[in-house]
């Protein structure tokens, strides 16, 4: 094949034209890989763009979710007529988890979720087994029943063909299976079991028994837009009709199902596609430089072929079939990279992005690694063909293939490359700093518990005797927790044991109340009382996790059903009761228009949501809480796994049958909670990295094309005494100050980007200059010391020989 014979006879220059190409591709390739997983793949449920996900939002109270009450399940289903099913679950798992226990097996705990009967017609899958939930499922005191997941049901009910009306234990108590979902059907994430939701009738008509949000089926042909208006008129509508239960500045937030599936992670997925496809331009670019320079150095035979007759078009073939050859090696090791740049990360992927975990080289990731090869072939054909096409015949034969400059149709063409790939580079480089910087100042911030060893384990304490499936026994369960840690303090090698109703950054969505202050302002202000989250603790507690106690004192044992109600706040809350001219410590407040709590102690604010999210906490003693306890709390000398062992078997002695779940250090949850954040972090490096050394190759390729274009120019000015400033100022100031104007335009490109990127940043002002600048200033003297070393290789005294 002339072709593949060509390529191997330059293959200098085409090597280093595949390279460049294969980091531009393997990087898209890998990138488009995960985007494909995330949010192209459609969903596993049918026409998946017609189910929106309905919730509330209180912008004035400062708080941004607001969950549903059971009651709106009937308002949603007898006004919204473009609704085709209407069903309601939980805001989240917590608190939800049934254990299962099977013979021979050690008790396992699997996240659950209570819905109504219509919460799969809503997605639009049936069970490949069984039968779907009923209404009457759902009616208080029908027998208890269970829908279980695909992965559930092979990897602990060891794909039973006829667990269809077998009993499952679940909680100590007896549940039917009626059904199997099919794979891939886990919605909420995570779920392993559903079951009905099961509401009393206190539940059904109160309406400030919020827990819930709705997910619809909406009618075909009728727009999101048009369902989100009368879904929030009707929101407003019943604030003003029940004003003792809703307060009058929500709002209706409906999303559709998609964009709740992948949440935030939809925009930085896109824009680091967007990053790499950004990348792939500038590989392209420099592969084109490479091949042009590489065509000039050819030009007698280009000139000799049209002499014998060769025409344009075949001339362009020729040239675009070696750039086939060229962007065939250049795709082989572009996929090979994509693979292992994938393997690589999804070591760091963070757990919060759905699907991120099936990311592969599939049939669409080796279509769009064949279309960037091809793009690439063209583009590296079109420039090199041009210049060679026109090329003066007579002077190339006369001169003996001595190199001529390109025609100013080429010489434009080149600078553009060349203004567009430093607007490429100033582009990544800024973005990945700033990036950089948030993850710095992350990383910086101060969560309030400074015990990051500090060992949490769910523990829930489901079935008999402990907590029973309809009315929860508190005096027991908290009987069981004082035994609980008491056993665990005395043992050896542990410093400390507590217990909490929800453990640091499990989740977004978690307790959070509504309070009063005593004084005037503090029962009325919206702004003084923005909702806070609510915490349940036992003594030791703040000790264990490292929470510093500011003023006052702990919770004791003391602090019982009997005794007078105390709180303890956080710092933040404790602000506005000074703000308002009061001593927070011997203050009064009240959640919901329960009894008045005695503050007994202000701690340091805590970030229990996440590590980027501020908020006021609220804890109050578990003796005297009616919600339960779901998280053990452990510290010590001993290593985090054998302190997991340690609870899991007092839990064992004390209660068969519970499971002790998902342990992990404070260390972690927080790692986990910044992963996002680090493997966005991880990409944007490797991308910024990557555009410097192409930026470098490109100017140093255009520099080494204009010396070799211009020898015999270089040769006279040397001759009659030019000096190698002169020489310098001739050849590389023009390149330089496309590079200048392409730095210049990425600036403006950044600029209009920053609403955009402003939303993924922390602690990090995208129009700060001190960043943009620090890096024009780098691509400048990046490019310039590119350039410096393209002009003193090409003029030393042995290359000047050859030329004369």
């Amino acid at each position: 094949m002339p072709a593949l014979r060509t390529t191997l006879r330059y293959k200098r220059t085409s090597l280093a034209a595949a390279a460049i190409l294969a980091v531009g591709i393997g990087m898209s390739v890998a990138m488009f890989s995960i985007v494909d997983a995330v949010l192209l793949r459609p969903l596993p449920f049918a026409d998946q763009k017609s189910i929106d996900v309905i919730w509330k939002e209180d912008p004035r109270a400062g708080h941004y979710v607001e969950e549903l009450a059971y009651p709106e399940l009937r308002d949603l289903q007898e006004n919204i007529r473009e609704f085709e099913f209407v069903a309601v679950m939980p805001t989240s798992l917590y608190g939800y988890a049934r254990v299962l226990e099977t013979a021979g097996h050690d008790p396992v705990q699997i996240e659950s979720t209570p819905v109504s009967h219509d919460f799969f017609r809503v997605l639009g899958v049936m069970p490949v087994l069984g039968r779907n939930f009923e209404a009457n499922d759902e009616r208080v005191g029908a027998p208890p029943v269970v829908m279980v997941s695909d992965r559930v049901w092979r990897e602990h009910l060891g794909s039973d063909p006829h667990i269809v009306g077998r009993m499952l234990r679940l909680n100590g108590s007896g549940y039917t299976v009626i059904g199997v979902m099919g794979r891939g059907v886990e919605f909420p994430r995570g779920a392993g079991f559903w079951y009905p939701l099961g509401v009393d009738e206190n539940v059904v008509t109160r309406r400030g028994a919020t827990f819930l949000q709705a997910i619809a089926r909406v009618r075909r042909g009728v727009s999101h837009q048009r369902v989100a208006g009368e879904v929030d008129a009707l929101v407003r509508r019943l604030a003003v009709e029940h004003p003792e239960a809703y307060p009058p500045s929500q709002r209706a937030r409906v999303t559709p199902l998609v964009e709740y599936w992948t949440g935030s992670s939809r925009p930085q997925l896109w824009i680091l596609l967007g990053t790499s496809i950004l990348l792939l331009g500038a590989a392209i670019l420099n592969a084109c430089t490479l091949i042009l320079s590489g065509v000039l150095g050819r030009r007698t035979e280009m000139a000799t072929r049209v002499a014998l007759g060769a025409q344009s078009r075949q001339i362009l073939a020729l040239l675009g079939a070696e750039g086939s050859v060229i962007a065939a090696f250049a795709a082989v090791g572009g996929v090979a990279l994509a693979e292992l740049a994938l393997r690589c990360l999804l070591l760091v992927a963070p757990p919060d992005i759905p699907r991120l975990d099936e990311a592969a080289i599939n049939g669409a990731s080796l279509a769009f690694a064949i279309g960037a090869a091809a793009l690439a072939a063209v583009v590296c054909m079109l420039l090199p063909g041009l210049a060679a096409t026109r090329m003066p015949l007579d002077a190339v034969l006369r001169e003996g293939g001595t190199r001529l400059s390109l025609s100013r149709r080429g010489v434009r063409l080149r600078n553009l490359f060349v203004l567009a790939q430093g607007a490429v580079t100033v582009l990544v480089l800024a973005v990945a700093g700033l990036f950089l910087l948030s993850y710095r100042s992350t990383m910086g911030v101060d969560t309030g518990f400074a015990h990051r060893d500090a060992v949490t384990m769910n523990l829930q304490l489901r079935g008999p005797g402990l907590l029973a499936s309809k009315n929860m026994d508190a005096e027991t369960r908290r009987a069981f927790y004082t035994q609980l840690l008491e056993r665990l303090r005395t043992a050896p090698g542990v410093t400390s044991a507590a217990a909490v109703l929800l453990r640091p950054m499990e989740g977004a969505i978690g307790w959070e109340r509504s309070y009063e202050f005593e004084f005037e302002a503090g029962r009325k202000d919206s702004a003084i009382l923005p909702k806070a989250n609510y915490e349940v603790v036992t003594p030791d507690y703040f000790r264990t996790v490292g929470t510093a106690l500011l003023e006052g004192r702990d919770f004791t044992a003391h602090d019982s059903a009997a005794s007078e109600g105390v709180v303890i706040v956080s710092r933040n809350l404790a602000d506005r009761i000074r703000a308002a001219g009061y001593a927070p410590v011997g203050y009064r407040l009240r959640m919901g228009g329960d009894a008045w709590l005695k503050i007994i102690a202000v701690c340091a604010d805590a970030r229990y949501r996440s590590v980027t999210q501020e908020d006021a906490d609220l804890y109050v003693p578990y003796l005297q809480a009616q919600a339960p306890t779901h998280y053990v709390v452990i510290r010590g000398t001993r290593p985090p796994a054998e302190l997991t062992q340690l609870v899991t078997r007092t839990v064992a002695q004390m209660a068969p049958g519970q499971a002790v779940a998902s342990p992990k250090t404070i260390a972690e949850l927080s790692d986990a909670n910044t992963a996002r954040q680090r493997f966005n972090l991880i990409l944007l490096l490797w991308f910024g990295a990557c555009a410097a050394v192409l930026a470098a190759m490109g100017i140093y390729g255009v520099i080494a094309e204009a010396l070799a274009a211009r020898q015999q120019e270089i040769a006279i000015r040397t001759a009659l005494g030019a000096s190698p400033v002169q020489l310098v100022k001739a050849v590389v100031a023009k390149p330089l100050i496309f590079v200048l104007s392409g730095e210049l335009l990425g600036l403006c490109l950044l600029a209009l980007a920053k609403t955009w990127i402003s939303g993924l940043l922390y602690g990090v002002k995208p129009y700060d200059p001190a960043l943009p600048g620090t890096v024009f200033v780098f691509v400048f003297g990046l490019s310039l010391a590119a350039a410096v070393i393209a002009f003193l290789r090409r003029m030393k005294p042995s290359g000047m020989a050859r030329v004369q």
